[in-house]
């Protein structure tokens, strides 16, 4: 079940008999607990949290995130890991076309989309990577290996192959500097909807983001006439 779909608005705390979901089954405990907590550590931050806050989402008394949890740290992680498995899947399910050839920048160009479209699918992802990883903590060695390292390993590559025959441009650095201009992005897309005063169409947003992202690709390893 996907946590997106599950309905973690407050409602008065019980001690822990499963919601009903919008076709009419029970949906278990975990599920929800976990799903509020996604949602409120993406939104507020893990120390801004507490789990009497999370489980008064579910309607369950917070003793039940200690009996299915064991403690907050470790729902934290669980959130992450269910983040990750997410992740992977979207990644897994959508492999570069390695039919395009030598043309090494047009598959970055697809792996970055994918990785657009992945962000914008799951927005708490990107909540969560710039929150755990980006602002540096105590939990962002768990964070990085689980949420960052993974598109690493499918972007950096292809970063290589692209910026090698120019020289003097440090992969990492540009990985990081694309994936958190994204990411980033991602995160606050509240603020362009206030800025046009509505919200914005969603493939637009896409294809702005994906363009925009190719254009600063292109630019910083001097594929573009007088920005090298």
């Amino acid at each position: 079940m996907s946590i997106s779909s599950v309905n973690t608005a407050p409602t008065r705390r019980g001690r822990g008999r499963p919601k009903a979901g919008a076709d009419g089954a029970r949906v278990p405990v975990p599920e929800l607990l976990l799903s509020a907590a996604i949602e409120q550590f993406a939104t507020h931050g893990y120390d801004a949290v507490g789990v009497r806050q999370i489980a008064s989402h579910v309607g369950v008394d917070a003793a039940m995130i200690v009996h299915h949890f064991g403690s907050k740290l470790l729902l934290w992680q669980a959130a992450i890991d269910h983040l990750s498995l997410q992740m992977l899947a979207a990644l897994e399910s959508q492999p570069v076309d390695a039919t395009i050839g030598s043309n090494v920048g047009e598959r970055l160009d697809q792996a970055v989309g994918q990785i657009v479209d992945m962000l914008c699918d799951t927005p708490a992802l990107s909540a969560f990577i710039l929150r755990e990883v980006v602002l540096e903590n105590d939990r962002s060695d768990y964070s990085y290996e689980r949420l960052v390292k993974p598109i690493h390993d499918r972007l950096r590559p292809l970063i290589v192959g692209y910026a090698g025959p120019q020289g003097g441009v440090d992969a990492d650095y540009l990985f990081v500097a694309l994936t958190g201009a994204v990411v980033s992005t991602v995160a606050a897309r509240r603020l362009f909807d206030r800025m046009s005063g509505e919200p914005q169409d969603d493939r637009e947003f896409r294809n702005l983001l994906k363009n925009t992202v190719s254009a600063q690709l292109a630019v910083r390893v001097g594929r573009i006439s007088g920005f090298a």
